[in-house]
């Protein structure tokens, strides 16, 4: 259930609450799903807001979506922001993204 939850904010570009690992509570901008060679699914995002186990609250994070405990859709919506670049490589494949806002409907 928290995938498709992930998956419909990187689709309407919304805020997510999440609860991650045994740690508190996390808002984040959702920007990509990737894939390792494992099968892991990695959420990386940028976290505005919340939570933090290495002192650093804002910043680009990766998240396990298998150790995301709680998420919810926030109301408020984000843009991308301009220094995320999603890249596939020998760590992990792009799945899924944000969609940019001058981006057709249509294109991923």
């Amino acid at each position: 259930m928290s995938r498709a939850i992930v998956l419909q904010a990187l689709e309407e570009r919304r805020i997510l609450r999440v609860t991650y690992a045994l740690g508190g509570v996390r808002m984040i901008q959702p920007h990509a799903i990737l894939r390792k060679p494992d099968g892991t699914e990695l959420l990386e995002a940028f976290q505005v807001q919340g939570f933090t186990e290495g002192g650093v609250e804002h910043g680009w994070k990766h998240f396990e979506i298998a150790r995301l405990h709680r998420v919810e859709l926030g109301d408020e919506r984000f843009e991308p922001r301009h220094d995320f670049k999603p890249v596939s490589s020998a760590h992990g494949v792009v799945i899924a993204g944000v969609r940019s806002t001058d981006q057709p409907d249509g294109d991923r």
